[in-house]
């Protein structure tokens, strides 16, 4: 018995030299879309405040195809049970006639200050809606008043980059799942390895409308966490410990003729 006290003991001291790990979660700007408020019930188009535009295409005009923010009503049309954080979402809204594909995607994104770093596991997760049709209110930016159908869906992506190298990315696993006039979280992670080639560049966040099948892909909740995982010769030497502190209990025992 003590000498399963003291391997107790001793495995306690092994495990209180692997630190302890806790997730951090990352500083964005405006990563509720809460920033520039619209009024009760109204999409307004415009940049979110702390984002950038991915337009590879060219094709945002703010009038046949736009990104901004929405704040549904809960209970009413578009989103009826509301956002998932706040009151307000992004948007992202193609309905300018061309084609789908890679050339036709649109995005948001944003760069962080926080940068790549080694032995860490990033944990991405992201509100994807998928609207409903609805008439708009007043204060919207086409005056209120206009039904747009809104069935289908577009499909998403969500990236997560180190300067130039993508990390990982969801490639709309969701969107036969997301009903519409409602969200889902999307969630994607990365494990950087002890020496990464992109050590020191900063993050990046890309929240993509790929302009499929339907108009609108909206956004909201980008939550980033990252976790400091241990070195692998951390729980190598765990491991070691608790297998020599084994064999030197099973030799005493078979020396003083007590079986293991």
């Amino acid at each position: 018995m003590r000498a399963l006290q003291r391997i107790g003991v001793a495995a306690g001291l092994l495990l209180a030299a692997v630190p302890a790990t806790q997730a951090e979660p990352l500083a964005l700007v405006n990563p509720g879309f809460e920033a520039d408020a619209a009024p009760p019930g109204a999409f307004l188009a415009g940049l979110p405040t702390g984002w950038q535009l991915w337009d590879p295409s060219g094709r945002i005009d703010q009038v046949n195809d736009a990104v901004g923010h929405i704040r549904p009503l809960p209970g009413s049309e578009y989103f009826p049970g509301g956002t998932p954080e706040g009151d307000q979402a992004a948007l992202i809204y193609l309905a300018g006639g061309a084609t789908g594909g890679a050339a036709a995607a649109v995005g948001l994104e944003q760069t962080l200050a926080a940068t790549l770093q080694p032995l860490t596991h990033y944990q991405l997760q992201v509100g994807v809606g998928n609207i409903a049709s609805g008439t708009s209110l007043p204060g919207s930016s086409d005056g209120g008043g206009q039904f747009y159908d809104l069935s289908g869906f577009p499909g998403y992506r969500i990236e997560l980059w180190a300067g130039g190298t993508l990390l990982a990315r969801d490639d709309n696993s969701l969107g036969a799942l997301i009903p519409e006039g409602e969200f889902r979280t999307s969630t994607l992670s990365f494990v950087s390895g002890l020496t990464p080639e992109t050590s020191g560049q900063a993050l990046r966040i890309r929240l993509v409308n790929l302009a499929g099948a339907g108009i609108e892909v909206d956004f909201d909740d980008v939550r980033l966490q990252a976790t400091p995982v241990p070195e692998p010769r951390s729980a190598w030497l765990l491991a070691a410990g608790l297998w020599l502190l084994l064999r030197r209990r099973r030799a005493g025992g078979r020396a003083a003729g007590i079986r293991p």
